[in-house]
């Protein structure tokens, strides 16, 4: 339809403007054979100023026709300055669109790469698992074996009585396999647990990836992932409101623990701490069904690596806390010649230290992250190692428990050491 219409306005531009051109020159051809004069000129040039004024007639006339029917054209003729203006201030605008456009490209590339990085370390853990999975299966299968020794042992047992005491023997031996098995089984289990976890935490932030939540890998880390925010011992068993004022308790402690390092707090709330109410509901409610009188070791552990000035996510952990060692109890013990070098005495002590953690963790005391459960001073050590060197021949050093150890403890000044001569029969017997 518009196309029509400037069809329509240009032929009636032409008509008008051949017409016009027409009585121009008819007006001409008609003053200039009665010769008549304007403005006192000659009759040939009033001619021609007939002709001109009728070619100015002609251009004004289309030009106010195209200026009254195109609104577009009478702006771009009387605003041809403010249409450049717009016309630069919309470059610019497309050039910051395409600097926005090549960053977004830019962060979307360095997401898609930390993605890739998350699902081979997901990829890695899945191996792992694996690995621990088949790891039981071959525990589970010795322990058959060692089930059927025993069963066999049994039968031999009923059979052969003159033989009891071997027999006995035999079976408390098997038993004590079947024991360490079974414990072994039950870590491998604990840490496909643990690995499990760290899958699900790994498939959660790769899903905060994909979102568009980006942590800063590079970034200053106030904690790693596991590490004891808090630790501290509770009495369980007692009343509903008891066991939640000291939950209560414990939580403001341990706030003002996490306040020390550089997180970020709510300023509302006042709360550095990032918890979910229903682990602190099962916290409380585990700490009340406990029997009355007895110890629970909580311990509130960093679910995820945390940057400096970022929340502080932590999870739950629970421990039944006992005494591990009671007070005056041989812990271990090693036979150590005083003849030996400063570096060789240091070496066999460091052996015993060494044994002392193994055991200390096997009876359930709570190691920390490296897997240690303390350690005792340098002066300590090294008034061990001059003891033993100035002792004569060779010497048994007994390690005890200077006082109830309980779980929760860290071995160090509750060690004793004592040193014991070994006489020249028990040196034959070793031999």
């Amino acid at each position: 339809m518009e196309i029509i219409n400037a069809f329509v306005i240009i032929i009636s531009l032409v008509i008008l403007s051949g017409l016009i051109a027409f009585i121009g020159d008819k007006i001409g051809m008609k003053m200039g054979k009665k010769r008549v004069s304007l403005f006192g000129l000659r009759p040939r040039y009033s001619s021609i100023i007939i002709t001109i004024l009728t070619g100015v007639l002609i251009a004004v006339l289309s030009i106010t026709i195209l200026l009254g029917v195109y609104s577009e054209l009478r702006n771009a003729l009387f605003n041809i300055n403010d249409v450049l203006n717009r016309l630069e201030r919309l470059d610019q605008q497309l050039a910051e669109r395409d600097k926005q456009l090549s960053e977004r490209d830019q962060k979307l590339a360095a997401r898609d790469k930390e993605l890739s990085k998350l699902q081979q370390e997901i990829e890695s853990r899945e191996a792992e698992i694996k690995a621990k999975e088949n790891e039981i299966a071959e525990k589970e299968a010795e322990l058959a074996v060692k089930d059927q020794e025993l069963q066999e042992v049994e039968n031999e047992l009923q059979q052969l009585t003159k033989n009891r005491n071997e027999l006995q023997s035999r079976v408390n031996e098997l038993s004590s396999q079947r024991n360490d098995l079974e414990e072994q089984v039950s870590e491998l289990e604990n840490q496909i647990a643990d690995l499990e976890a760290d899958y699900d935490d790994l498939r959660e932030v790769a899903n905060q990836l994909q979102a568009g939540v980006i942590y800063y890998m590079g970034e200053d880390m106030v904690y790693q992932k596991g590490d004891v925010i808090y630790s501290d011992v509770l009495e369980g068993g007692r009343s509903e409101q008891e066991t939640i004022s000291a939950l209560n308790r414990y939580l403001q402690e341990a706030n003002q623990v996490a306040m020390e390092q550089d997180i970020q707090v709510n300023e509302e709330t006042g709360m550095a701490l990032r918890l979910q109410t229903e682990d602190i509901l099962n916290a409380a409610r585990i700490i009340y069904n406990m029997d009355q009188g007895s110890r629970v070791i909580v311990s509130l552990i960093s679910r995820v690596n945390v940057p400096k000035n970022d929340w502080l996510y932590a999870n739950f952990q629970l421990y039944e806390d006992f005494v591990v060692f009671k007070k005056d109890a041989l812990i271990s013990s090693r036979v150590i010649s005083s003849a030996q070098s400063s570096e060789e005495i240091e070496t066999e002590l460091e052996a015993l230290l060494q044994d002392v953690n193994e055991k200390a963790v096997n009876q359930g005391l709570l190691p920390d992250n490296s897997g240690q459960v303390g350690s005792i001073n340098f002066s300590q050590f090294y008034e061990l190692v001059n003891r033993v060197r100035s002792s004569e021949a060779e010497v048994k050093v007994n390690v005890y428990a200077a006082a109830n150890i309980w779980r929760e403890d860290r071995l160090s000044d509750n060690l004793k050491f004592e040193l014991e001569e070994v006489k020249a029969e028990e040196q034959n017997n070793d031999g």
